[in-house]
């Protein structure tokens, strides 16, 4: 399966200076306005530098979603093309970022409308690090695995709008305002998604002690 990054233009420019728009200026140094302008205006280099920066975000939004690396990958690969055919469309008075996940959050939705199938899974949360010993990394490995499933089990009872809301929340780390962007609901209806979700996986993780053990 093709890759994300391979979605943009590939290849230097004609003079050879991939990574520098025609004035020379580094891509890097340019904020995503600038880019997103150049990429409208048919620079190659700076449509490929904002998939770039952006790739890795739009992936992890879509594979925690999705519980699918391959689905994931599509779905972000699909972002990304819609991001070249309607850069000019971009509006700067947004993050580059609340855009691209509004976009990717659509296309999940259209997905999941065909495939009538709703999954999920949380960031891997940070854990305390392992002794040097092997007994001890192994214990850290367990201990991992057991958190992963229970948060992943426990996000897994929430309503699709609620795992949206503690992702774009939580692991992107979002304002409550942005997030509503990308929901395309209001402030009032991401702060009650954001309440009933933590309550709800406050409940299921008391409920689910066993899996510590098993």
């Amino acid at each position: 399966m093709s890759q994300v990054s391979r979605a943009g233009p590939e290849g230097p420019s004609e003079d050879g200076r991939a990574g520098q728009d025609r004035d020379g200026a580094s891509l890097q140094q340019l904020d995503d306005a600038a880019l997103a302008l150049r990429a409208a205006e048919g620079c190659r280099e700076a449509a490929q530098a904002l998939i770039l920066r952006y790739q890795a975000t739009v992936r992890a939004f879509l594979r925690r979603l999705t519980f699918d690396r391959d689905l994931a990958d599509d779905l972000a690969q699909e972002t990304f093309l819609r991001l070249l055919r309607h850069v000019g469309r971009y509006d700067s008075r947004y993050a580059m970022k609340t855009w691209l996940l509004t976009i990717a959050r659509r296309l999940l939705i259209n997905h999941l409308r065909r495939a009538d199938r709703h999954n999920g899974t949380l960031p891997e949360q940070p854990l305390p690090a392992a002794g040097d010993g092997p007994l001890e990394q192994a214990d850290a490995a367990d201990q991992r695995r057991n958190i992963r499933r229970m948060l992943e089990h426990a996000l897994a009872q929430l309503t699709e709008p609620q795992r949206q809301a503690i992702l774009l929340f939580h692991q992107q780390e979002m304002s409550i305002q942005d997030a509503a962007r990308v929901m395309g609901v209001p402030v009032g209806t991401v702060k009650s998604h954001l309440h009933r979700a933590r309550h709800a996986m406050r409940r299921t993780l008391v409920q689910m002690p066993e899996m510590m053990t098993s």
